[in-house]
């Protein structure tokens, strides 16, 4: 079975490689390779050659998503439609990420997948869009919903994870302030290609929420990390008010599909943290 991933030197694109290629045959890149941008090009090249695509390129800039609208829309909802539909018509199996961002953290308990939308910025618009525009071109598409990613390789788009920008202010010495009324889970990459490679093999379709388990908010979350690495670091608490654009307050994300089928292995944040940190992160 041949896999082709869309973004394979980013962040996720980088641990779902080094998982799916111990079984599969795994093949993919960023722009440097193939700019998905020119569709019917990035089409025409991956014409009868895999059984898979995953799709991990998105525009991810929250704040930049409100004065960049359409390439926001572009790289969240168009060109993955187009893209999922000539799967759908080629009998190849999508995959695509969306996020907890689709919410509006009115919520006080996880979201669960059929609970209603309701983006608060034009990053989780766009990304909801995309959602709905995927699926009506291929009801066969897997759309997993993700939240907080970290790993081993940082965001290309960011050029940093949460951890390590908690890591590297440390190493200078710099105090921090981080907001202390933001509720989410924050996840490992290499748990959810551990996810995907088991979503392969089964028959599900639509949304699916790929999270570890538990929840916390991003103070706590950098807290944690301060104390699994000993760093010495100020971490102070902020309120969100002042965020632009706002952010959802609550959105953990409950795996629900995942569990209803059987085949939920996401970790717990905690153990995945120190697991990253501890094992992963000094290989």
């Amino acid at each position: 079975m041949k896999i082709y991933i869309i973004g394979k030197n980013g962040q996720l694109g980088f641990d779902l490689d080094r998982v799916l290629s111990k079984k599969y045959e795994v093949d993919g890149g960023g722009r440097e390779k193939f700019d998905v941008r020119r569709v019917d090009d990035f089409l025409a090249f991956i014409k009868f050659k895999y059984d898979i695509i995953i799709n991990c390129s998105a525009y991810l800039d929250v704040v930049n998503s409100e004065k960049y609208i359409k390439d926001s829309f572009l790289m969240n909802a168009i060109l993955p439609s187009v893209i999922s539909k000539y799967c759908y018509e080629n009998k190849i199996k999508f995959f695509h990420f969306s996020t907890d961002y689709v919410f509006d953290g009115r919520k006080r308990t996880p979201y669960v997948e059929v609970d209603r939308c309701n983006p608060l910025n034009n990053y989780g618009l766009s990304k909801y869009v995309g959602e709905r525009m995927i699926l009506e071109n291929n009801p066969d598409a897997k759309i997993l919903r993700v939240s907080g990613l970290y790993g081993k390789k940082e965001s290309k788009s960011k050029g940093y994870n949460f951890v390590s920008f908690i890591i590297k202010k440390a190493e200078k010495r710099e105090k921090v302030q981080i907001v202390n009324d933001q509720f989410l889970t924050p996840t490992y990459t290499q748990n959810i290609a551990k996810q995907v490679e088991k979503l392969i093999d089964f028959d599900i379709s639509g949304i699916i929420h790929s999270t570890d388990e538990g929840e916390t908010s991003w103070y706590d979350f950098a807290l944690a990390i301060k104390k699994i690495l000993n760093l010495d670091i100020k971490i102070e608490k902020k309120d969100s008010k002042d965020l632009f654009p706002k952010r959802p307050k609550y959105s953990v994300l409950e795996n629900a599909v995942l569990k209803k089928n059987g085949i939920n292995i996401m970790r717990n944040w905690k153990e995945s943290l120190e697991y990253f940190l501890k094992v992963d992160l000094v290989k």
